[in-house]
């Protein structure tokens, strides 16, 4: 084996290595860094609508309506009587 290739080979490994390392541990630090986002977002939106003089109620109303997820269907998702209803 030349000295060419092993040097090549060896930073291939070591690419691999370092990759299969990081990728991982940036996934994991990305994943907290946007659950701090959207906990940062949500005291946000509890302060101002304190600040505002909204109840314990509507406040909770607010939050319920903002954590569903949206009632919207594709075509695929219709049931076929939907579909035919439609046309």
């Amino acid at each position: 084996m030349t000295p060419l290739l092993a040097n090549i080979i060896l930073v291939v490994i070591a690419i691999s290595l370092v990759g299969g390392i990081l990728i991982p541990i940036i996934a994991i630090l990305a994943s907290y860094y946007r659950k701090m986002q959207r906990d940062d977002m949500n005291a946000t939106l509890k302060m101002e609508m304190i600040q505002r003089g909204m109840s314990a109620d509507e406040i909770e109303r607010v939050l319920k309506a903002r954590m569903s997820p949206p009632a919207v269907r594709h075509d695929w998702q219709r049931r076929p009587e939907e579909q035919k209803s439609r046309s």
